[in-house]
């Protein structure tokens, strides 16, 4: 069965589980909502994404009934505008969903947000299974084959699965729901589009300044793509990332007094490159026109890599140690409630 679907194109190269009738129906019973609802017509083929459909490919990735809930949550995220799926889902780049669990199901569903919450390992067994069902709804409903449609260059291991629950105890700002509009006793799933997952690793610095130079530095790189948002003049563009603070990095910060907007506007103002890194694209065909007024400018004047502050976004993930992570983005985050 395995060697099948695989040659048919509906696997993503790891064991699935059997999507046998009894078992789908079993799969079915984690939520209320009738098997042939439409979710949503999900780019970029434009497929039917029915509560069966997404239960299929959820029971393929390993997913319990009770996950079932967050995948179609997830579906709902990914597919609204802002998201850029269509981008995400056809680039020549590693773009992947990177998936943020809040609330109570958490704990009721034993998602994993300390020590290795991106996996791999028993303890991230959950959180790998609903990402991983994003990536084959995504595939076998969406149409996003490799080759086909997904035409990345390289591909990345980030793509088989990226789904983390924020560590909300550990975060003294608040969760990110809550900061999102949400109650704090809902339960979300925020769908970030990411490009890159960089390291940031600082045992170092004692202060938030210090600190967030780091973080800084990381998404000033020549190669990164979040000032992008300068390109083309359309919906899906703005290339929000993220800032994913571990629960040591982020007592420094907040120990001083800072909140999370005083973070974002002191990386708005650090985040700049050279404007020579982005000349050669400012000619490219189709790119917006009222930013040509560049290409007269010094190559030496420094462009801020988002568009404003609110483009950084912050979650605390992860354990003891000073280890953190920067996720260049793609589009804008969106949040969807989780209901059964």
């Amino acid at each position: 069965m395995n060697g099948d679907f695989l040659d048919r194109g509906w696997g993503d190269g790891f064991p699935i589980v059997p999507p046998t009738p009894e078992a789908v129906e079993a799969m079915l019973r984690g939520t209320s909502r009738s098997r042939d609802e439409v979710v949503v017509v999900m780019d970029p083929g434009r497929g039917i994404a029915t509560v069966d459909k997404i239960a299929v490919n959820s029971l393929m990735a390993g997913c319990r009934p009770e996950h079932l809930p967050v995948v179609i949550a997830a579906v709902e995220a990914v597919s609204e505008p802002q998201f850029n799926l269509p981008m995400i889902s056809q680039s020549t780049g590693p773009h992947a969903p990177l998936l943020v669990i809040n609330g109570p199901i958490r704990k009721e569903l034993g998602i994993n947000c300390g020590g290795c919450a991106l996996g791999p390992g028993a303890p991230s067994r959950v959180n790998t299974a609903i990402g991983r069902a994003l990536r084959l709804i995504m595939m076998n409903v969406g149409q996003a084959y490799p080759n086909v449609m997904d035409m990345d260059v390289i591909g990345s291991p980030n793509k088989y699965s990226m789904c983390v629950g924020e560590n909300e105890e550990s975060n003294p700002w608040g969760p990110l729901h809550v900061e999102r509009g949400f109650a704090p006793d809902a339960s979300t799933v925020t769908a970030i589009p990411g490009t890159s997952l960089h390291d940031v690793a600082d045992f170092a610095s004692y202060t938030p300044e210090d600190l967030l130079l780091t973080f800084a530095y990381t998404a000033n790189g020549p190669t990164s793509t979040a000032w992008s948002w300068l390109l083309p003049d359309a919906p899906g563009w703005n290339r929000e990332s993220l800032l994913v603070i571990c629960p040591e990095h982020a007592r420094i910060i907040a120990n001083a007094g800072w909140t999370k907007d005083e973070i974002r506007l002191f990386m708005f103002h650090k985040t700049r490159i050279p404007l020579k890194f982005i000349k050669p694209h400012l000619l490219e065909p189709g790119k917006a026109p009222e930013w040509r007024w560049l290409l007269t400018q010094p190559d030496d004047m420094m462009v801020q890599v988002v568009k404003e502050p609110k483009a950084f976004h912050i979650v605390v993930v992860g354990a003891s140690g000073p280890k953190s992570a920067y996720v260049d983005g793609m589009g804008e985050p969106v949040t969807k409630e989780i209901k059964r």
